[in-house]
């Protein structure tokens, strides 16, 4: 397990991030920051894209891009969801509504820890509500912290 470090940007943001899965292809770089890929037997992986944003101030969401690339024309939602606890510490929103089927999609997440400090944040993706991949490839890890303004 290989993890990607990114450095602390002005006292806060989202510093470190997910799992290196070596065998997932990530597109060229555009401004997205999650790219979530949909295979055509419906299975769902998530890997980092482009760099991650700057802090929000405390009390307020971070605004993540997220770019689907839906290669099973899939027209279910897609849907992200807080695992390993962190519905505790922190807040996520995105919307859900179906995906078009389209070979490219977008959304945007919103992330916001609901204390102090930094918290160790987990999103998972799923095709509306589906079982995750045991493998956790579905998943991205993040450490997010509020900024002082």
């Amino acid at each position: 397990m290989r993890w990607l470090s990114l450095p602390l940007a002005l006292g806060g943001g989202i510093v470190f991030a997910q799992e290196d899965h070596a065998h997932h292809t990530v597109p060229p770089p555009d401004d997205a920051q999650i790219v979530v890929t949909i295979n055509p037997e419906a299975r769902v992986s998530a890997v980092l894209g482009a760099s991650l944003p700057s802090p929000s101030a405390c009390g307020d969401a971070t605004e993540l891009k997220v770019k689907i690339i839906n290669q099973g024309k899939i027209t279910a939602p897609l849907r992200a969801r807080l695992v390993d606890g962190g519905a505790r510490i922190g807040a996520l929103h995105m919307n859900a509504e179906k995906l078009s089927g389209q070979p490219e999609d977008s959304r945007l997440l919103h992330l916001m820890p609901l204390g102090p400090g930094p918290v160790d944040m987990t999103v998972a993706f799923s095709i509306d509500n589906n079982i995750g991949d045991l493998g956790g490839r579905d998943r991205v890890h993040l450490l997010v912290r509020c900024g002082s303004l």
